[in-house]
């Protein structure tokens, strides 16, 4: 296997292990092994705290909160995941008392990876379909 392919596959691996850990299992003290010092997200400089407060935040309005990788495809410094989130609405999110309703969403993040850490997220998650979901009338809403 080529270097650059190991790189990649490494990339994709890394993707999926704080999916894993971090959002599905909550484990939020892995976040140094995921993410540089100067890990910027979204432009901003949030280093490895910032996803551990992402995680956090959610745990807290989410109970059950489970990632489920898709599609995966790096290239190479960039992995780029397609994900599903499903978990149970249990404490206040997006100014929504908790309503007990299972939720369900998808996004995709795309990573710049150095030296084995992440030093760059992109990503765009589906907010709206879980505020939408919160906010129906009818569970078939």
């Amino acid at each position: 296997m080529r270097k650059d392919a190991r790189v990649q596959d490494a990339n994709k691996a890394l993707a999926r292990y704080w999916f894993d850990e971090g959002w599905t299992r909550g484990n939020v003290d892995v976040a140094d092994r995921v993410f540089a010092p100067g890990f910027v997200l979204g432009g901003e400089p949030v280093g490895p705290e910032g996803p551990r407060r992402s995680v956090r935040r959610r745990h807290a309005a989410f109970a059950g909160l489970t990632v489920e990788v898709g599609l995966q495809i790096a290239e190479g410094p960039w992995v780029a995941t397609w994900f599903t989130t499903r978990a149970t609405h249990v404490g206040e999110f997006a100014g929504i008392a908790p309503t007990g309703r299972p939720v369900t969403s998808e996004g995709v993040q795309l990573w710049r990876v150095e030296d084995g850490l992440v030093v760059e997220d992109r990503n765009v998650f589906d907010l709206w379909k879980v505020v939408s979901q919160l906010r129906a009338t009818s569970p078939n809403e």
